[in-house]
């Protein structure tokens, strides 16, 4: 019987985790083999239905289309398997949104707690107690527990983050080209305050300063937003409170960062920063889209295995159930068979002794017939 080489999305889904990064660029038969070889426990399933060759054979026909290299590109050539159900985008617009409340409220916190403390007298030795905002309000840098999807009956992967490293170089290097461009701005609009403060450089002042000294000053930069001053102050803020105390953020919420500091930018007329933070926008919006994708794409995968695994489950059920009635069935049989052989042993055993005991009566019969014949013959003479 010849054998057909294996299903196109069945090795797609079975090898995206080998070949990734690097090894997305192999092409040569040979070393794809080795890899596939390297992790053929994970693979026992195909492997054990088609062999490594026919296996290695369209794991090099993908990678040739370039199918591994991202999940775009997997997407076009296999549309079906990135399908969202309504159900999944409900829950999953759900967990964003309950995420970015929670951190609006962290944001809050923090600002209420600093504006407090511009206003209170705090000794100096207090500053290495316990009432550091440091140590009690900041929100750890680790993703935040996710929610359950029904859909699956296991963790969600939504809301999508972006690691941790990536977000805090992201904000960082946004804030210190925003400051940069405020001191732009100041040296063009409000020179005579840089030089009160003695502020001669864009490190000298921190992006929280200038959203108090923005908000306060008569400046040309209010008519020239396309939204009332205070929701971009407000933005900035938490722009500069995420990168400063570490707040873990949606990658929704980075990116609604961006796009603010971006229109901040503009208003200020610095074109050249603006670009570079739609440029960094771009990047982020494609690293996002390609996470969301990567997240489909893995719950649609073990939603088709918890799939296969009930189907086989509930195989396994029937197969224990037919056993359980088998083994009752086998030993009712049995013991009616061995019953029946006994049976018929003891019959015969009974039937054998009833013919003795009639062959033991035979000769009394004999000689009482004699006997008769005899008393006959004396009657008759």
């Amino acid at each position: 019987m010849t054998q057909c080489d294996p299903d196109e999305r069945l090795i797609y889904l079975a090898c995206q985790h080998i070949f990734r990064g690097a090894n997305s660029q192999v092409r040569k038969l040979k070393t794809v083999k080795a890899l596939i070889k390297q992790h053929e426990i994970a693979l026992t399933d195909i492997l054990r239905e088609h062999d490594i060759n026919r296996t290695s054979t369209v794991a090099k026909k993908l990678l040739e289309k370039e199918v591994f290299d991202s999940t775009l590109k997997a997407k076009i050539r296999f549309p079906e398997l990135f399908d969202v159900s309504p159900t999944q985008s409900a829950e999953r617009e759900a967990s964003e949104e309950e995420a970015a409340r929670d951190e609006a409220s962290t944001v809050r916190e923090i600002s209420d707690r600093e504006a407090s403390k511009e206003t209170a007298i705090i000794p100096h030795t207090e500053s290495n107690g316990e009432g550091r905002l440091g140590d009690s309000h900041l929100m750890p840098a680790i993703v935040p527990e996710k929610g359950t999807g029904s859909a699956l009956g296991v963790q969600s992967l939504y809301p999508v983050y972006i690691h941790y490293r990536c977000q805090h170089l992201v904000l960082t290097t946004i804030q210190e080209l925003l400051e940069e461009s405020c001191f732009a701005f100041a040296q063009q609009h409000l020179p005579q305050l840089l030089t009160r403060k003695g502020w001669d450089c864009p490190e000298a002042v921190e992006l929280t300063e200038w959203t108090k000294i923005l908000s306060c000053q008569s400046t040309p930069l209010a008519s020239a937003l396309k939204a009332p001053l205070s929701d971009f102050i407000g933005l900035l803020r938490e722009l500069r409170h995420s990168a400063v105390h570490r707040l873990r953020k949606t990658a929704a919420g980075v990116e609604r960062l961006a796009e603010n500091a971006q229109l901040f930018l503009e208003a200020l007329e610095d074109l050249t920063r603006s670009e570079k933070v739609g440029s960094l926008r771009r990047e982020l919006r494609s690293a996002i889209e390609e996470l969301q994708r990567n997240k489909n794409l893995l719950e649609k995968r073990l939603l088709d295995q918890l799939k296969e695994i009930k189907r086989r489950r509930s195989e396994l059920d029937v197969w224990e159930k037919n056993a359980k009635e088998a083994m009752i069935r086998d030993d009712l049989e049995c013991s009616r068979d061995i019953g029946e052989g006994l049976e018929t042993i003891v019959r015969r055993s009974r039937l054998k002794d009833q013919m003795g005991a009639d062959e033991r009566k035979l000769p009394d019969v004999y000689s009482e017939s004699l006997d008769s014949e005899e008393e006959f013959l004396d009657a008759t003479l």
